[in-house]
């Protein structure tokens, strides 16, 4: 056994899930094109206070999820729990909106929080996340939830719900805050410690709570949506609206909150049955006053996010780890530069293949090829090259003949004809 070990909660990607992993990268970055986002990749590591200004120092994330530390020269750094931060950071720091009234951009890559690892739930965790910044309207929200939509069907995933509700603007979500604290207050009782503690700290990270009581006690509630100023009332019906005109089905849930500081007015969350009590695969809203609260303009934007880890768990399509390609196998000792050869052609022709030309016994080869479970092998040695044709052997239906290089392209090319019998 190996001396050393990866650190808890932070697995290694291992050969075949890096190809899923790749599969679901890909599939997301096609429907990404078709709605025109750019790519964005931000450092792993940013100062502290990008965090902790944005998110909000209350939060758990904050409190005792970062992984934060001094750099060499005293400053505070941190392993970016999140990905919007950054993205707005990099937003002011290059002046992209002198470029773009509506910039929209998507981002791929690690996360770290210090969290108790769980299924689905890792210390260092994988995200795709989509940002619209410049703007403050419903059809932003449509475009970003129809987005996501996409791109979790062309990903494979099915029967999830898209859950919506609204923390209405700056002004309706701290009178609503202090209006949920004083309810609470007078059910401190029926709370968990932890609720206790979070009403004095964030106490929208009540609703969140799984706790039987806890849940009881948030059924009572005040309601956000009875608190909505004008103005955010009818930005939310609108968007009802729109949604409905688009057929995309949502679910109104009045206990839907997010606890970050920086989400006002709408906000969604993606929940899949296959995922048991922490059913959300993606979350994200909207964050009209963070670019401004940042030091940068007065803009609005809204995003999300989708954890790679959970939508693992929620994938119903066809993605599998990338099948071996052919094995080139040198029958002897001679015939290891026609090996390369042939290999270079195939590569070239867009077929994926390996060499076997280590000297070894052809019976080697041959275990190797069926331990890989190789579909197809093409043998080299001095018949071949003397006839200029080659042994193509199907491993799966235990056939071969010998077949031209041209003819050998039209089998193992996607449409090719299956290897007949001899």
């Amino acid at each position: 056994m190996s001396k050393y070990r990866a650190l808890r909660g932070m697995p290694d990607i291992l050969p075949g899930e890096a190809d899923i992993f790749f599969q679901i990268e890909n599939k997301a970055r096609e429907v990404f094109n078709l709605f025109e986002f750019s790519e964005i990749r931000t450092p792993m590591l940013e100062e502290t206070e990008v965090f902790t200004r944005s998110i909000g120092e209350d939060t758990d994330i904050v409190e005792k999820e970062m992984y934060s530390f001094s750099d060499r020269g005293g400053k505070n750094i941190s392993l970016r729990p999140e990905g919007t931060a950054s993205i707005i950071r990099a937003y002011i720091q290059h002046g992209l909106k002198n470029a773009h009234d509506i910039l929209k951009l998507f981002y791929i890559g690690p996360m770290f929080r210090a969290e108790r690892p769980q299924k689905g739930r890792l210390r260092q965790f994988h995200q795709i996340g989509a940002e619209i910044i410049g703007a403050s309207d419903p059809v932003i929200d449509v475009e970003l939830i129809l987005n996501a939509k996409a791109v979790l069907e062309n990903i494979g995933v099915r029967d999830f719900e898209i859950g919506l509700n609204t923390l209405g603007c700056a002004k309706d979500r701290t009178e609503y805050k202090e209006k949920l604290k004083s309810f609470l207050s007078g059910k401190v009782s029926e709370l968990c410690e932890n609720c206790r503690r979070r009403l004095s700290t964030n106490v929208l990270r009540v609703f969140d709570c799984k706790s039987r009581g806890c849940k009881a006690v948030v059924e009572q509630a005040p309601v956000i949506l009875d608190e909505l100023c004008g103005k955010c009332r009818v930005s939310y019906e609108d968007l009802l609206g729109m949604l409905k005109k688009t057929v995309v089905n949502v679910k109104q849930r009045t206990d839907l909150v997010r606890g970050l500081d920086y989400y006002t007015g709408p906000i969604f969350e993606i929940t899949h049955p296959l995922l048991g009590a922490q059913d959300a695969i993606a979350a994200g809203g909207r964050y009209d006053v963070l670019t401004r609260q940042m030091g940068g303009p007065d803009v609005g934007a809204t995003g999300y996010s989708i954890g790679i880890e959970r939508l693992l768990l929620a994938i119903e399509g066809d993605l599998r780890p990338r099948e071996d390609g052919v094995l080139v196998i040198a029958v002897d000792a001679d015939s290891r530069d026609d090996v390369l050869a042939m290999a270079g052609r195939l590569r070239s022709s867009g077929i994926a293949c390996s060499m076997d030309s280590l000297g070894r016994s052809l019976k080697s080869s041959m275990r190797r090829a069926n331990k890989e479970k190789r579909r197809y092998v093409v043998l080299i040695g001095e018949d071949e090259k003397r006839s200029e044709t080659y042994l193509l052997k199907d491993m799966k239906k235990g056939l071969e003949k010998s077949l031209p290089f041209d003819e050998i392209l039209k089998v193992l090319q996607p449409k090719g004809k299956n290897v007949k019998d001899t």
